[in-house]
C-alpha cells in the first residue's frame, strides 16, 4: 500500500541528475550562428560595395573600363607653352580651375556664374549668365587673383550662338565595335585609335591657339593633351570631375561664333 502510493519517479528526473548523482546537465555546444555572425557583416558590406561599383562601371562603360593612359605629370615631354583653365559646378557655383603645361592644377576662385568663351592677356572671359531680354555681358577674371577686372558689354552676335558651340567640336569620335577612333575635323587627321567600352567617347575638344595641340576631355571626366599631328598617344592632363565641361587655351581670343 505505501509503495503504490508513492507517485511515481518522472523519467527525465534520473536523467537530469547526471551520471554521478545530483551534479548539473552537461552544457550545450555553442550555436555556431552566434559566433561566425558578426564576422559576416563586415563581409557582407564589403560584397554590397563590390556589386555597385561593378554596376556603375558596367552602365558607365560597359564591363571594361577607360583606356588607361600615362599623366602629364609621369610623362612631362613633349608638353605645350599653354595652360589650359575650365569651370565645373561645385558647392557654392561654378568653380574656374587651370591646369599648367607640367600638369599642376590650380584653383581661380569660386561663386562664378557663366560659361567660359576664351583665355586672353587681359584674362579669363567668361558669358556671364542673365535674363535672356537682358544685355549679355562678359566679365575677364585675372587667373591669379580670380577678381573680376574688366566687362566687355558688346560682345558680337547673339547670346545663343555663343552658348552654344563656343569653341569646341575639333574632333570627331566615333566608338565602333569596341574600337575607338578620334580625328582632327580639319584635316582629317587620325588621333588616337583604341580599345575601348562602347560607351566611351570624347565629349569636348579645343586646339591650341598655336595649333600644336589638342585638349579633349572623354567620358570618364579626365581632360587629355593630345598632339594635333596624332604623332602620340594622349595623356592625362587632370581630373576635370565632369564629363561636359568646356576647357579654353590661354592666349585664346574672344572671337565671335560663325553663323549657322
Amino acid at each position: 500500500m505505501n509503495a503504490a502510493s508513492n507517485p511515481p519517479t518522472p523519467p527525465d528526473a534520473t536523467a537530469s541528475s547526471g551520471a554521478t548523482g545530483g551534479g548539473p546537465p552537461p552544457s550545450r555546444p555553442s550555436s555556431p550562428r552566434s559566433s561566425t555572425g558578426p564576422r559576416s557583416l563586415p563581409a557582407l558590406v564589403a560584397a554590397a560595395v563590390v556589386i555597385v561599383v561593378v554596376v556603375v562601371l558596367v552602365l558607365l562603360f560597359g564591363v571594361a573600363r577607360p583606356p588607361q593612359l600615362a599623366t602629364v605629370e609621369e610623362v612631362p615631354t613633349p608638353s605645350p607653352e599653354a595652360s589650359v583653365a575650365w569651370s565645373q559646378w561645385e558647392e557654392g557655383g561654378s568653380c574656374i580651375h587651370t591646369v599648367d603645361p607640367q600638369g599642376t592644377r590650380s584653383e581661380v576662385g569660386c561663386g562664378y556664374e557663366g560659361e567660359l568663351l576664351a583665355w586672353t592677356d587681359d584674362g579669363i572671359v567668361v558669358l556671364a549668365w542673365g535674363p535672356r531680354e537682358a544685355a549679355e555681358v562678359a566679365e575677364v577674371i585675372d587667373p591669379d587673383t580670380g577678381e573680376v577686372v574688366d566687362r566687355v558689354d558688346d560682345l558680337d552676335g547673339e547670346p545663343e550662338e555663343w552658348r552654344r558651340e563656343p569653341h569646341g567640336g575639333v574632333v570627331h569620335s566615333r566608338n565602333v565595335d569596341g574600337t575607338l577612333t578620334v580625328t582632327l575635323r580639319d584635316g582629317d587627321v587620325e588621333l588616337w585609335r583604341v580599345d575601348a567600352p562602347g560607351r566611351y567617347g570624347i565629349e569636348e575638344a579645343v586646339l591650341s591657339p598655336d595649333g600644336v595641340w589638342v585638349a579633349m576631355v572623354d567620358r570618364s571626366e579626365r581632360l587629355l593633351l593630345v598632339p594635333a599631328d596624332g604623332s602620340a598617344a594622349p595623356r592625362v592632363w587632370a581630373e576635370v570631375d565632369e564629363r561636359w565641361v568646356r576647357p579654353v587655351w590661354e592666349g585664346s581670343t574672344l572671337t565671335a561664333p560663325e553663323d549657322g
